[in-house]
């Protein structure tokens, strides 16, 4: 019977890992050149639907109430212009283009009052993360990944993990000892990508021109593309939409 139910759990993981990871990330062979007339896609990418409950309040106070420790932020999109944050905009059929530049200093995400700050983080691969303990208790730091080392990690107050990706995935972060805390690095092989800010904006600069699949992932909503045509030297609009049908 244990046999049966370890069996059942290791099936589960794998097939949940696959899920995040089959359609924003096909690894492709990515070559690097001087793009001298590269174009640049701005957008805005918008939840059409029902407003989820309240996002926590991370930022104002340190304190939380019990309400806003077990609200969701897995769907938070702007009261003014619909727009959705933490969606990932990338190419997906990208084959050469600028160099991939690793960040000089290191994203970081901070585990306070019991949550991951950010919630989300897109990085080119070869970025080494730092993980932190910002609370004065025990946390511990448990990726469900396939392709990275996945690693389950228990960290104390003030500690800090240090881990880099090397491979596109979409990698969900939690901490065992806190079921409701959660995360995602969105890791991607090639630098056409960019997150959504509290409005919904992005940018990704410049592109060779060309016609390319854009794709947008969100942990909640899933994904949806747009076919673009990119002209040298010139600036494209281009708009998603999430509804809620």
């Amino acid at each position: 019977m244990k046999q049966i139910l370890f069996l059942i759990i290791l099936f589960e993981f794998f097939c949940c890992n696959f899920t995040y990871s089959k359609d924003i990330l096909a690894e492709k062979n990515y070559t690097e050149i001087e793009v001298r007339d590269g174009g640049t896609v701005i957008g805005n990418v918008k939840y059409m639907g029902v407003p989820p409950a309240a996002g926590k309040n991370l930022y104002r106070d340190w304190e939380l109430s019990d309400a806003s420790k077990t609200a969701s932020e897995k769907l938070i999109f702007s009261k003014i212009n619909n727009g959705l944050k933490n969606a990932v905009v990338s190419l997906q059929d990208i084959t050469q283009g600028k160099k991939k530049i690793i960040p000089a200093n290191r994203l970081i995400i901070d585990q306070q009052n019991d949550c991951f700050i950010p919630h989300a983080i897109a990085i080119v691969s070869g970025t080494t993360v730092d993980i932190l303990n910002g609370d004065e208790q025990m946390h511990n730091v448990h990726t469900r990944s396939t392709r990275n080392q996945p690693f389950n990690l228990g960290t104390t107050y003030k500690q800090r993990i240090s881990k880099r990706f090397d491979y596109p995935e979409i990698i969900k972060v939690t901490c065992d000892l806190h079921k409701h805390a959660y995360a995602w690095i969105v890791v991607i092989e090639h630098p056409y990508f960019d997150m959504t800010d509290r409005n919904g904006y992005f940018e990704i600069c410049d592109i060779p021109p060309g016609t390319y699949k854009f794709q947008v992932w969100h942990e909640e909503l899933g994904n949806i593309e747009k076919e673009v045509t990119i002209h040298p030297k010139e600036i494209t609009t281009i708009d998603f939409i999430y509804s809620q049908h």
